[in-house]
């Protein structure tokens, strides 16, 4: 998502603003007249929200959008089967797209306008570091000092921001570790196994445009194909792909987990 809208829209120069539900700006309302006539002059990802760098008069200020599980931007809006959950419109000039929709089902994902302070003081307080640029190091000690479990750690946003609960899955599979076992039980040597894999998963995922299990769409409108390369996400019953004896199974006691019970052995 974040690719295409830098390919298409940056630079652009927002001409109006509508919204569709009053409610979806959360925070800096009072504010939003400032964004007609600025320009989007950076767009960069925290967690599982975008940030819309905004430039005018030689100030700059923020629109934080909260994606989750569900939200998409897109560019048109014949790209989605249920057209009430557009909440928020951009008109842009100046760039590839002419328009810029902000969709999302789920009602408490928002909208936040802010300031360069406030944009900081949010994402100290809402996102852990990224896991995207999160060093080695840094990521074993984080692993070592938590007590639950380790795909809990994983989701936690507010531990270690930008993986959702297909990638969990995915990432705990390859690296061979049960989503129940304990993060400070761990060894130096299973964490490491799992941070990279981690960094290639999220890498591939990216380049295959990202998983399509029920209404992502990249802005474009075009589905991703990631969900074609899984390992054990919706597969249970399947054979494991690891050529073992046994067959994927789903865990259900939390968010759905897909394991084989050979190779992520709980320990």
């Amino acid at each position: 998502m974040l690719h295409q809208l830098r390919e298409r829209i940056l630079g652009s120069r927002i001409k109006e603003i509508q919204l569709y539900r009053e409610d979806i700006i959360q925070s800096g309302r009072s504010s939003l007249p400032w964004y007609e006539e600025s320009t989007i002059q950076a767009l960069s990802r925290q967690g599982k929200s975008l940030v819309f760098t905004c430039h005018k008069n030689n100030q700059r200020r923020y629109l934080l959008a909260e994606l989750g599980m569900t939200g998409l931007f897109l560019f048109h809006p014949s790209n989605v089967r249920h057209t009430k959950h557009l909440h928020l419109k951009l008109n842009l000039d100046d760039c590839l797209e002419s328009t810029l929709y902000y969709w999302n089902p789920r009602r408490f994902g928002r909208i936040h306008l802010f300031n360069a302070e406030q944009l900081s003081t949010f994402c100290r307080r809402r996102f852990g570091p990224d896991v995207c640029s999160i060093s080695q190091d840094e990521f074993c000690l984080l692993v070592k000092k938590s007590r639950g479990r380790i795909k809990a750690l994983l989701l936690n946003q507010h531990t270690l921001a930008g993986i959702g609960n297909i990638y969990a899955n995915e990432t705990l599979f390859q690296a061979g570790i049960h989503p129940y076992a304990k993060g400070n039980r761990l060894t130096h040597k299973t964490i490491r196994r799992l941070y990279h894999a981690i960094q290639s998963i999220l890498k591939e995922a990216i380049q295959w445009g990202g998983s399509t299990i029920q209404d992502f769409n990249a802005p474009n409108g075009l589905i991703g194909r990631y969900q074609e390369r899984h390992a054990v996400y919706h597969k249970a019953g399947t054979p494991c792909p690891h050529g073992c004896s046994t067959s994927i199974v789903r865990l259900t006691d939390e968010r759905s987990s897909f394991i084989c019970k050979t190779c992520q052995k709980r320990r």
